[in-house]
């Protein structure tokens, strides 16, 4: 990542790509408003439940057995609301991230388990000055972003926090950055991590709201680099920092970053964890275009002081180059090395891997969860297009195996 990228241009709107989809059934909840700021108010569900996410999985027109696809419309109607989503497996459970983008333009968020009643929703603007950011999903909770007083493509915002269930913790604002107090802000990622809100900056640092204080913490080690890719696991963060060769690493809030990993190697991706297991990439004899002649998936035991223990080579995997791995249910997936050969799935105690391709002409153009018994996914054209893109789940048994590489 560049760290020269233009701020404005990546300061843009984070939120996922949106899907044309059928409108959702009317529901009956009431509204309580949130002012964030003067001029920007949000309002916050009363009765979530009552709230149905608009997801109407039917079976697939083209797709192998037991695949379900989210209905979608022509999109001649230009007024019709649009809908893209996100997904997180934590031990046997899957959290979704539902966002409807509706005419205004405002925008819904639902929070929900998997087919499950939602437990958490928010309705808000979408515009300069006051709109609806990203979620983050973590095992600790969801972290919501509001992005208001903005100048020069940069914002002050405003985060909700409350754990994976309905709470009164989501009724409030549990963390606020201004941009006078750090000007030059670019947000990455937010999710939560022991029960705080936390913040990547671009290209890093990590930092966490303290409420007691109401000051925001730095973790000491999260920029000693350009950082990347942090993730919350407890009351931990993992994060990359992008050297050659790339170090892992990860801290317990209030505590100095630490190595996750030990050893050397001459390349690797970050480190997926869900719960006590964790997966990586790791890459052999790398040249000076960063391409291997060899990219292996590990694993390993997660300990309880945020190291890993009982390194395991699980599986060679068919590709030169490095990528990021998804952890979910006991199931990793690696992108393959063309966007048209798909994803590569291994589940880790049956070690074969399996392959979910597109159907010709179209590409993986979002991963968005994988859990023990399904992996779901964005198909399309790729790139910017028209034509509504298909949301797919997938069983992990309908998968065909291939030949691992030699």
């Amino acid at each position: 990542m560049d760290a020269n990228t233009n701020a404005a241009a990546v300061e843009k709107d984070r939120a996922p790509p949106r899907i044309a989809v059928e409108s959702p059934a009317p529901a009956e909840t009431t509204w309580t408003p949130l002012e964030i700021a003067p001029g920007c108010t949000v309002r916050i569900a009363d009765a979530p439940a009552a709230l149905v996410a608009p997801l109407d999985w039917k079976p697939c027109a083209d797709g192998p057995e037991g695949c379900r696809e989210l209905a979608t419309r022509s999109d001649a109607d230009a007024l019709a609301p649009s809908v893209s989503l996100e997904g997180l497996a934590h031990g046997d459970e899957v959290t979704l991230a539902v966002f409807s983008f509706l005419p205004g333009p405002k925008a819904r968020y639902v929070i929900a388990p998997r087919d499950g009643a939602p437990f958490f929703a928010i309705e808000g603007p979408r515009d300069e000055q006051c709109s609806l950011g990203s979620v983050g999903l973590s095992d600790d909770g969801a972290v919501v972003e509001i992005a208001f007083d903005n100048a020069d493509g940069y914002a002050s915002r405003a985060y909700l926090r409350g754990p994976l269930r309905e709470d009164a913790a989501w009724k409030r604002v549990a963390a606020t950055l201004l941009r006078r107090d750090f000007p030059d802000f670019i947000g990455e990622s937010a999710f939560s991590a022991g029960g705080r809100v936390v913040v990547e900056q671009n290209g890093g640092p990590i930092r966490w709201f303290d409420e007691g204080s109401k000051n925001w913490i730095e973790i000491q080690g999260s920029h000693d680099g350009w950082e990347c890719c942090a993730r919350g696991h407890g009351d931990a963060v993992s994060f990359l920092i992008e050297s050659i060769p790339e170090r892992v690493s990860a801290a317990t809030l209030g505590e100095k970053a630490h190595p996750l990993r030990g050893g050397s190697w001459d390349g690797t991706s970050p480190v997926a964890i869900d719960g006590a297991r964790a997966v990586w990439i790791e890459g052999r004899n790398r040249d000076r275009n960063n391409i291997y002649k060899r990219i292996d998936l590990w694993t390993a035991k997660v300990t309880p002081g945020m190291t890993l223990a009982n390194e395991a080579l699980i599986a060679a995997l068919p590709r030169t180059t490095m990528a990021v791995p998804t952890f979910g249910g006991g199931v990793a997936v690696v992108p393959l090395q063309q966007p048209a050969d798909g994803l590569a799935v291994v589940r880790l105690d049956d070690p074969v891997i399996r392959v979910l391709k597109p159907p010709p002409g179209l590409v993986v153009e979002r991963l968005l969860w994988v859990a023990a018994d399904e992996i779901a996914v964005q198909i399309g054209l790729g790139g910017m297009h028209a034509e509504p893109s298909q949301l797919r789940r997938i069983p992990l048994a309908a998968l065909a195996p291939i030949s691992p590489p030699k």
